[in-house]
């Protein structure tokens, strides 16, 4: 310290200085007025600031239940015995709804625990939680501490998008509104909807959404089957489902789950036992590692139909547009119970792909390889020529189809090695190959129209959505159309019966000439209509079809028995109209064809007693909630044919079933036998008709039991069958009925009281003239055949005259003829215009001479005994 004179002038001068004096003064009034306005802008900022959160909070919505329902649930598919088939699950839709009573404790507990320790204290808002965060984040420098509740968290998944705000300011946005919502929401909403809603909410990582189906998927097991220490893995997922993948980083994983035990201990969630076992569970050891490829992963050809069946009923019932439609489909979590039988299904599966079952198989290929040059061009090669290298190289069959997949693989290596330089360089290359011949198959219950198996391809399948040749393909019926397009009309609406007889014989429209398929050598004269359907007669179809049913009701009754892709009338390109209201139409011989489903479910009518159906791919649909949606256990009906007229149909496509040994016309031509023989297996009352098309690349049967209709179609997507009437398709059919027949009883067909029975002349269809029909020159059979009681003939035979011949002369015998020198023959009569026809058959070699009319033997005339003169004057006298 200086205490000198000097010093302390200074000091005395300064202290008494003016300038100094202002300056200090000027500093405080300066201080003064920062403090004023420091404390006016807080002011401002504050009444701004509370403004502004007014404003936010004014501006939030009303929020309810349904804001805050999980959406993105995937869809269950069950068969008809309860099995989850398939499921259907879009991006952010791998989710299964649970009730919060189907949840264990332990898991509700854990996240409480780790997310929420307040939760069923605060009423959405914990401002305890929000304090502490606030202070550790002041005191720190880091605002990473959570504070938000599940509420919140429920709030921001659900109605801010999971909170992905870029900006501050936006973040703050959505947490002032966030945490008023969830006082909102608390008011009007149980702690335990919040839960159950915030659990089958959250993001549990690989595409998991909610704790169902995160259980399933890490532990392939029902969320109420889990474990403390699984609960706890579940739930330490859920911080940051990437970095704590309990597959990719189960070491991060454990951390927290180690902290989430730690806080349920703390919070006498668990007990100190419950805490030790849990930590010493080796839970990482069990979860389960999902094959990367599963038999779910490509949809089965059902599902494919499935889909486009319960899309369908969407817009056309329920009224939705086809995007809502799908949305629901995908990602709904809707529960759909099929009518698929699981058994069936594995049968027909095991039959149609089995190799053994088929002549030979070939591979056609769909080929495109895109090459990049030196010079930057692209070129493109494609099927045609792969295929033409592969039939330079010997390979190629009937130029479409390869012996072997190693034929394939060895053209197309061998082309490239030829081909492609060693500047090229491969841009895509897509090899399909397809197995030939090619197969669909359904099996339909007729009573309810339930689609029982389906299989829309041989091989395996290799997408999901593709081509399903049961529902999508259009084929030529052949000879499957004559009982619906022909016999069931002639019989149902035009008064014939199985009995009623048209003239084997030629038959021409435009040019275009009808023949029967054993050839144009052999033609039968008068054939039944029981006998056309056993033996597949064409050109008895196409006389009944043109003298007797017409066009348009062969057609009117096609579309009332389902068929969709009729052609009534279409214009090509070149201006020519093309139609299938033609005589062909008859034989199956259309502009498109029709599709195995249609064809199937037609003949399902037949053995419906004529009640049409529409088939059936599910009986339920429920909505999220479990409350039905859509329902088809009242299937749409409706009347097309007479229940006799079905009742007929069915005896006379019996008769297709009779083995070869049974054939009517053996001694007449041994080739012509009933064409559905090779499908008959014993201890079952079986129906049906075959069909095959002219150039042989349509192969069918359609055919039905007391039980169950079945249709199988088999031939090649490209090109011409090399089969030439293979049987094979009807081993198969044969071996997947009698498989699913194997412990059913057989039942017989519905009674039809309507029918009645007679004996007739299988050549008239008339009843039979005892001695005359039944001669054994007659050419004629005598059966018992069914007629409804209206229908029953009340004339006798118009077709046959019993003569007594001479054996000497060959002519009627006069009554001089010795009786020991006659005979007796049974002549045929026939219409003027068969008569005419010029082509022989069997008929005309039994038809009644003309000469015979009035013509009798003369050879064994008696002379006219002769009178004497006086006899006659006598007689003149008298």
């Amino acid at each position: 310290m200086n205490y000198t004179l000097r010093h302390l002038q200074k000091k005395i001068k300064a202290q008494t200085s003016r300038r100094d004096w202002i300056f200090h003064k000027l500093l405080v009034w300066v201080i003064r007025l920062v403090i004023v306005l420091l404390v006016c802008t807080m002011v401002i900022t504050g009444f701004f600031a509370y403004g502004s959160i007014e404003a936010l909070i004014d501006n939030t919505k009303d929020i309810d239940y349904t804001d805050v329902t999980p959406t993105g649930f995937m869809t269950r598919i069950y068969d008809s015995q309860g099995g989850l088939m398939q499921t259907l699950v879009t991006s952010g839709a791998n989710r299964e709804k649970v009730t919060l009573s189907q949840i264990p404790d332990h898991l509700k507990n854990a996240f409480v625990a780790i997310e929420d320790e307040r939760f069923w204290e605060h009423n959405g808002v914990d401002v305890k939680g929000v304090l502490r965060a606030s202070i550790l984040g002041i005191t720190s420098g880091r605002f990473n501490q959570g504070a938000s509740t599940i509420t919140q968290q429920l709030i921001k998944n659900s109605i801010f998008h999971g909170g992905l705000e870029k900006s501050l300011g936006a973040r703050i946005e959505r947490k002032v509104q966030e945490q008023a919502l969830a006082l909102k929401l608390e008011q009007n909403l149980s702690k335990s909807i919040i839960l159950e809603s915030y659990l089958n909410m959250i993001n549990l990582g690989n595409n998991t959404l909610g704790v169902q189906s995160a259980s399933k998927r890490y532990f392939n097991k029902d969320v109420s089957q889990l474990t403390l220490s699984e609960c706890a893995v579940i739930a330490a997922i859920t911080q940051n489902p990437s970095k704590l993948n309990p597959i990719r980083h189960p070491d991060k994983n454990r951390l927290r789950q180690k902290k989430i035990l730690e806080r349920m201990l703390q919070q006498n969630m668990i007990s100190q036992k419950e805490y030790q076992e849990a930590l010493a569970d080796d839970v990482y050891a069990r979860i389960y590692e999902k094959p990367a490829s599963t038999p779910m992963s490509v949809y089965s050809y059902f599902t494919d139909s499935l889909i486009d069946s319960v899309l369908s009923d969407l817009q056309n019932r329920l009224g939705y547009s086809r995007t809502k439609a799908v949305n629901l489909l995908y990602s709904g979590g809707l529960t759909i119970y099929t009518t698929l039988d699981p058994n069936m299904q594995a049968i027909m599966e095991d039959e149609v792909n089995n190799p053994q079952n088929y002549p030979y198989t070939q591979y056609a290929i769909d080929y495109k390889l895109s090459v990049l040059d030196k010079e930057g061009k692209t070129r493109l090669i494609t099927t045609a020529q792969i295929n033409e290298h592969g039939k330079s190289l010997g390979l190629l069959i009937n130029g479409l189809y390869y012996k072997t997949l190693e034929d394939v693989h060895y053209t197309i290596a061998h082309y490239k090695e030829e081909m492609l330089k060693l500047s090229d360089s491969i841009v895509s290359e897509v090899l399909t190959t397809t197995l030939e011949p090619q197969v669909s198959m359904v099996i339909l219950n007729q009573e309810n129209g339930h689609i029982k198996a389906i299989i829309g391809g041989r091989g395996q399948k290799q997408a999901s959505l593709s081509l399903n040749r049961a529902t999508d393909s259009t084929r030529q019926p052949a000879s499957c159309f004559k009982v619906l397009s022909t016999f069931a009309p002639a019989i149902d609406t035009m008064g014939m019966t199985l009995a009623s007889t048209y003239y084997d014989s030629p038959y021409v429209h435009n040019e275009h000439s009808f023949r029967n398929w054993w050839g144009e050598d052999h033609y039968l004269g008068m054939v039944s209509i029981r006998d056309c359907i056993a033996y597949s007669m064409n050109l008895g179809t196409v006389h009944c079809l043109m003298d007797t049913v017409s066009i348009p009701l062969a057609y009117d009754y096609l579309q009332k028995l389902g068929f969709s892709t009729l052609v009534q009338s279409r214009q090509q390109a070149d201006g020519t109209i093309i139609s299938d209201m033609v005589p062909s139409i008859c034989l199956g011989g259309l502009v498109d064809g029709v599709t195995n489903l249609e064809l199937t479910n037609a003949y399902a009518t037949i053995a419906n007693k004529g009640i049409y159906t529409k088939p059936v791919y599910y009986t339920r649909i429920l909505d999220n909630n479990g409350k039905v949606l859509l329902s088809n256990e009242q299937p749409e009906q409706k009347k097309v044919l007479k229940a006799s007229t079905a009742a007929l149909l069915t005896s006379a496509m019996e008769t297709t079933m009779l083995p070869p040994s049974q054939s009517k016309f053996t001694s007449i031509n041994p080739n012509i036998i009933p064409t559905g023989n090779d499908c008959a297996f014993p201890n079952m009352h079986i129906a049906g008709k075959s069909g095959s098309s002219t150039d042989n690349r349509d192969l069918w049967f359609v055919g039905y039991t007391p039980y169950y209709t079945c249709g199988i179609w088999s031939g090649f997507d490209l090109g011409k069958s090399d089969v030439n009437g293979g049987i094979y398709h009807k081993l198969i059919w044969k071996n997947v009925m009698q498989r699913i027949h194997k412990q059913l009883r057989d039942i017989s067909w519905p009674e039809n009281r309507e029918l009645v029975t007679a004996k007739v002349c299988s050549k008239s269809g008339l009843l039979a003239i005892e001695g005359v029909c039944d001669h054994e020159t007659s050419n004629s059979v005598v059966y018992t055949e069914y007629f409804t009681k209206n229908t029953v003939p009340t004339q006798e035979c118009n077709c046959h005259v019993k003569y007594t011949l001479c054996k000497e002369s060959g002519l009627p015998a006069s009554k001089d003829c010795p009786k020991n020198e006659c005979e007796t023959k049974v002549f045929m009569l026939l219409s003027e215009k068969n008569q005419k026809i010029d082509i022989p058959s069997d008929d005309l070699n039994y038809l009644l001479p003309e000469r015979f009319r009035d013509q009798t033997c003369t050879l064994h005339e008696k002379p006219e005994p002769t009178t004497s003169a006086q006899d006659s004057s006598l007689q003149d006298d008298r």
